[in-house]
């Protein structure tokens, strides 16, 4: 089976998903990282140009440099049995109707509501699945639900560690970030929360980053945490990578998305749930044990089950 992934960076997020699909002997997967494709300006003559091209013409000449190198990617090689999609809303209809006619299905993977990216709505039509871990999507527009999943395997267990653990970039999540490493610093307890950003803003309580970490680096941080912080998005219900974080490794959760009482991984002495406007942590919760949760219930979100649900292929041990 050939399956080709389309995604822009993801934090290490869909190269893990990549590296699980190479694992499997009848799956030959490639991935097409939008990242990579950047348009240098050979001078000031060009930027000037696709300046007015963009305001007079609509025509971007990044863009079209863009969807000309997938083209040329997905014509190196045989036609996929799936191609997937993460983020459609970066390419013109043009190009995913070009991918439709070189694979048997064309699917895509929303982790974000059509509310906070509104063109996704507008790609719906191009698709011939498209899957959302936003419940109210899933209703609204007749998607498939899956959620994120666990991105490692494995993860050392550290039980003795109580640190509180964040990575984000920095944006509307940062006033509840640094309220809740503010309370932290003044009930003494350890935190490590890390926010990436490029305008020189300084905190007392958070730790800032130029750079992105890889995943490699990220899992070290949670595997060296305790409880994992996870501050949803606005309009987001859909549970985050930070949630399945978690569950993966072990670790007790602090967070500000309700909906993950309805799981069927969630546990009152494990997860806790705070208001946004008023986040409160109990130092109760902070200083309780993690309880473990059955094997059988975790595995329904490692990549293997995301894999099975969403390219109908397992693999055999």
């Amino acid at each position: 089976m050939k399956i080709t992934i389309i995604s822009p960076f993801s934090f290490g997020y869909i190269n893990a998903l990549v590296e699980e699909l190479q694992s499997y002997p009848s799956v030959e997967v490639s991935f097409i990282q939008l990242d990579k494709f950047k348009l240098e300006y050979s001078g000031v003559p060009q930027r000037v140009k696709n300046f007015f091209s963009k305001t007079l013409l609509c025509r971007n000449i990044k863009q079209k440099y863009l969807e000309d190198q997938i083209k040329k990617e997905i014509l190196s090689c045989p036609p996929s049995n799936y191609i997937l999609v993460i983020r459609p809303d970066k390419l013109k209809g043009e190009t995913l109707l070009f991918l439709k006619e070189h694979t048997k299905q064309l699917i895509s993977y929303y982790f974000d509501a059509i509310v906070n990216i509104p063109k996704m709505k507008e790609r719906l039509p191009y698709f011939d699945k498209v899957y959302s871990y936003e419940k109210e999507d899933v209703e609204k527009y007749d998607l498939g639900f899956i959620t994120n999943f666990i991105p490692v395997d494995h993860y050392i267990k550290n039980k003795e560690n109580n640190i509180v653990f964040n990575i984000s970039s920095y944006d509307e999540r940062f006033p509840v970030i640094e309220a809740v490493a503010r309370q932290l610093n003044e009930q003494n307890h350890p935190y490590n929360i890390l926010i990436r950003q490029r305008k020189g803003l300084k905190s007392k309580y958070v730790k800032m980053l130029r750079d992105y970490l890889p995943l490699s680096e990220t899992k070290k941080m949670i595997e060296q945490a305790g409880i994992l912080l996870d501050i949803q998005k606005c309009d987001q219900k859909g549970l985050s990578f930070r949630v399945f974080e978690a569950l993966g490794a072990g670790k007790k959760l602090i967070t500000t998305n309700s909906a993950v009482v309805d799981y069927d991984f969630f546990n009152p002495d494990n997860i806790c749930v705070i208001n946004k406007k008023k986040p409160v942590i109990s130092k109760e919760f902070l200083n309780k044990p993690y309880v473990d949760i059955p094997e059988s219930i975790v595995a329904k979100y490692r990549r293997r089950a995301w894999i099975k649900e969403v390219f109908g292929i397992e693999k055999r041990n």
